[in-house]
């Protein structure tokens, strides 16, 4: 046990803020139990990390939100998942096609496949996702569509009616993804039912699915699930294709790379 229950409060947050940074959100039972303190301590300190801003909490957690949620997709990985998001994005630019309309997501992995956009000047892209939008619209003579609708604050995802009536409305070649986490049993997962929904109408539009998946969020569940079209969707992850860890998730798609 890693111990943190007589360190100081300032530097708990702000090893909880590192951890945040890495992972993207935590589950309170795992941080108490990994760090040997009390579920209400770890309540307590991502209510005052909430207070700033910088998390949002969900069932069980909380995720990176605003300032914090930002820089880490950016900035502030760790080593090992920096090294983990770029193996994905380096394997992403290769599906990419040639032309057509693509759906991106607003994942880390999927905004770092956008420096690539440029080099297939027949490509059109559509997000709901604000940062997404933004880095693509700053892609030289990149075509971006932005699906609209009601802002999640959390994520910086439209969701809600509008952005399910302007999904229905169109046809991807293909769709970008990740999520939060994914459960053999349940398929991918996200803190916020909104964009869950989003999600997977996406990747019922598209014409072939990738969903790029770092080790770390294998078997990490959230309150919301949504499915893949299996007969078409391929799971990008940063392990060896062959890896005993894969077994399990292999029902979910068609391919795993």
């Amino acid at each position: 046990m890693n111990t943190t229950a007589a360190v100081p409060s300032h530097q708990r947050l702000e090893r909880l803020t590192a951890l945040l940074q890495e992972q993207g959100g935590v589950q309170v039972s795992q941080v108490a139990a990994e760090w040997g303190i009390s579920e209400m301590t770890v309540r307590r300190d991502l209510q005052r990390l909430a207070d700033q801003g910088l998390v949002a909490r969900v069932h069980g957690g909380a995720v990176v939100a605003g300032s914090l949620r930002f820089s880490t997709r950016l900035d502030h990985h760790g080593r090992e998942k920096k090294a983990a998001v770029r193996k994905l994005a380096a394997t992403l630019t290769t599906t990419l096609p040639e032309n057509g309309l693509i759906y991106l997501d607003g994942s880390t992995t999927v905004f770092h496949l956008i420096e690539h956009l440029g080099k297939r000047p027949g490509l059109q892209v559509a997000t709901n996702n604000v940062d997404t939008f933004h880095r693509c619209a700053q892609v030289p003579g990149l075509q971006v569509l932005l699906i609209g609708g009601r802002l999640n604050t959390e994520t910086d995802n439209l969701v809600g009616p509008m952005a399910r009536r302007a999904m229905e409305g169109l046809a991807f070649a293909a769709a970008y993804t990740s999520a939060f986490g994914i459960l053999p049993e349940l398929g991918p997962c996200e803190p916020s039912l909104d964009d869950a929904e989003v999600k997977q109408l996406a990747c019922a539009r598209a014409g072939r699915v990738w969903l790029a998946m770092n080790h770390q969020k294998f078997g990490r569940g959230a309150a919301a699930t949504w499915q893949l079209p299996t007969s078409h969707s391929t799971l990008v992850s940063d392990l060896n294709p062959a890896d005993p860890q894969l077994t399990a998730y292999r029902p979910l798609v068609a391919e795993i790379l």
